[in-house]
């Protein structure tokens, strides 16, 4: 007996070890950017999570210094970003039987159409990323797309990532370091379209992004931007309203979020004409009918085999193996901690979706006014 229960120990063991090993596995060899690209990222010190983290726990205004912070952020998410939703950062709107990567590429081609971008044209994508919709949508139209983000991290992966693609997208793909609210480093109208996706909530006054926006435009110039905004349904005196608010804040780098109304008065404080605006997820629950599929739906899956690492089960598999690897000394300090503060912003995002108290994707589009 006491054999036939050393060997069932020894089995469940294995057992154990044979289901993390593969766990693992999967981990390490999904995707272009897997679990050790994560582990051994150039990004060896996630200790600065402790700071972040503090900065959100006020229960008044946030007061934080939105460059210090959204540099800080993407050194801490960046590589969990590429590793559990690929190279371009944002939600989409989704048509059901769509692949995770089409409907994320189809979001990225709405709004270059919305603007025109046309082939050869030099364009500005404020708040890029790792590059990764400005690549696609130089692949759409051929422009020459100059990409600006504040994280020197973001800069490296994306020259990175864009040399394997050949010649032409070496050329029509440039990448800046910088904060898109102070461009010293690009001449006034320069640009014939600029479009920001999901970027500029990272600063809480419009005005200094949508103002350099304008004036790097050439005059009759378009401007398009996904905006992240609270909508008219938040109420700033509903409690469980303010927690879903700063776990959305906290979990994504951002400062307060702002409304639809003051987002839009930005634009034509700096000098835009408003050409249109409006709420693409809003917009695609009438266009799709029954077979949409809302924004939030890759985060709020239990269980899905395509993009499994965004889902709820995924998420904490991450979880586990980031805190054991950190245990034993193989992940960077602070890892486990920058992978809970992401989950913060799952949780709240989908909390926010689901009462449709927030939008990652309201849609505006300016344009500069011609010369006279």
């Amino acid at each position: 007996k006491r054999m036939s229960k050393c060997c069932s120990t020894t089995n469940c063991v294995s057992l154990l070890v044979l289901i993390v090993a593969v766990g693992a596995g999967v981990l390490f060899m999904e995707g272009h950017h897997g679990f050790m690209d994560l582990i051994n990222s150039n990004i060896k010190d996630r200790t600065r999570i402790g700071k972040y983290d503090s900065a959100y726990k006020t229960e008044g205004e946030l007061s934080h210094n939105d460059q210090e912070f959204t540099n800080m952020y993407y050194d801490l998410a960046t590589d969990f970003y590429e590793y559990g939703w690929g190279q371009s950062f944002h939600f989409a709107t989704k048509f059901e039987g769509e692949t995770f990567h089409e409907h994320i590429r189809r979001h990225e081609y709405f709004i270059a159409k919305k603007i025109n971008i046309q082939e050869n044209e030099k364009v500005l994508d404020m708040g890029m990323g790792v590059g990764g919709p400005l690549r696609n949508i130089v692949r759409f139209t051929n422009a020459e797309i100059t990409g600006v983000t504040i994280n020197h991290h973001q800069v490296n992966r994306a020259k990175k990532l864009t040399l394997p693609l050949g010649a032409n997208f070496r050329t029509k793909c440039t990448y800046k370091q910088g904060d898109f609210t102070k461009m010293d480093f690009l001449q006034n109208e320069s640009f014939d379209k600029v479009y920001s996706i999901e970027a500029t909530c990272h600063v809480k006054d419009r005005t200094k992004v949508f103002g350099e926006a304008f004036r790097v435009l050439k005059p009759g110039g378009m401007f398009a931007s996904y905006e992240w905004l609270m909508t008219d349904k938040y109420d700033p005196a509903n409690k469980e309203h303010q927690v879903i608010k700063r776990g959305i804040e906290h979990g994504d780098g951002l400062p307060e979020l702002i409304g639809i109304k003051e987002a839009v008065q930005a634009l034509r404080d700096v000098g835009f004409e408003v050409v249109e605006h409006f709420d693409v997820n809003e917009w695609a629950k009438e266009v799709y009918g029954p077979k949409n599929v809302p924004w939030y739906a890759p985060l709020e899956a239990g269980w899905s085999l395509e993009g499994w690492k965004h889902t709820v089960i995924g998420r904490k598999f991450t979880e586990i193996m980031v805190r054991t690897l950190e245990a034993i000394g193989v992940a960077p300090e602070g890892s486990f901690d920058t992978a809970k503060m992401l989950e913060d912003a799952a949780t709240h995002l989908v909390k926010g979706g689901q009462q449709s108290l927030f939008t990652p994707m309201y849609l505006v589009v300016a344009r500069k006014p011609a010369a006279k």
